[in-house]
């Protein structure tokens, strides 16, 4: 049952022989009437600040759980980006492997190659060198035979001295001689392209 201060303040008792001082139990109720209405004035106070934590301790819970969500969210965003950067770098890596093999076969097929061409161009010098020595060796015996055959200038027959022909030795000088000046030029139309 609920009682008002109000209704303390009018509350009356009935009157009987050798009952309490009027005056006294009025000023009490009085008294009582007016702490009960500062307890209820307190109370309904203190009802309204519940009401206000309440409804602040519910908005930080709020404002906690959506900080809680937006943080999961945050490290599943930097996880799911750390994954994806890490399979990006080992494509890159996968293909940096590729093109390397790639490049070195290209290489060995390069330099399998350019042996080859020296290869020929070595045959190729041994083979102009060879048919170079015969070249002389046939104008040498040509020489030879016009110096020592017959002079038929005049109409005269004459025995001409014969020219000592050079030995294997004077003919790989000369042979050497002609390689260097062909190096030498070989050289120099190298470095002017």
């Amino acid at each position: 049952m609920k009682i008002s201060p109000l209704e303390i303040e009018q509350q009356t008792f009935n009157k009987t022989f050798r009952g309490f001082d009027s005056v006294e139990v009025s000023t009490y109720l009085g008294m009582l009437a007016s702490e009960f209405a500062s307890l209820i004035a307190e109370n309904a106070e203190l009802k309204d600040k519940v009401k206000e934590l309440t409804t602040r301790l519910q908005s930080y819970q709020e404002m906690e759980q959506t900080l809680q969500d937006t943080l999961l969210a945050t490290q599943k965003t930097a996880e799911e980006a750390k994954r994806n950067l890490q399979k990006e770098a080992d494509l890159i890596i996968k293909e940096a492997h590729l093109r390397s093999e790639e490049m070195l076969e290209d290489a060995k097929l390069r330099l399998a190659d350019l042996n080859r061409q020296i290869s020929n161009l070595q045959m190729s010098k041994q083979s102009c060198l060879s048919e170079f020595k015969a070249l002389l060796d046939a104008q040498w015996h040509l020489l030879e035979n016009i110096e020592s055959g017959v002079d038929y200038q005049k109409g005269k027959v004459a025995t001409k001295r014969r020219r000592a022909r050079p030995r294997g030795e004077e003919l790989e000088k000369i042979l050497d001689t002609l390689e260097e000046a062909g190096a030498q030029q070989d050289a120099g139309s190298g470095t002017e392209s």
